[in-house]
């Protein structure tokens, strides 16, 4: 799918990019928390 020839080369870069998304969802959960948090201060 990603073209290598080789698909543990593939499995490699699916693996770290599965990581990132899992990281990067964590910090989006924390920054949406805050931001829920400030909208229901002001209310």
């Amino acid at each position: 799918m990603m073209g290598h020839t080789n698909i543990k080369t593939t499995q490699i870069y699916a693996r770290i990019t599965k990581e990132k998304i899992s990281q990067d969802m964590e910090i989006l959960s924390h920054k949406l928390e805050a931001f829920e948090k400030q909208v229901m201060e002001r209310l």
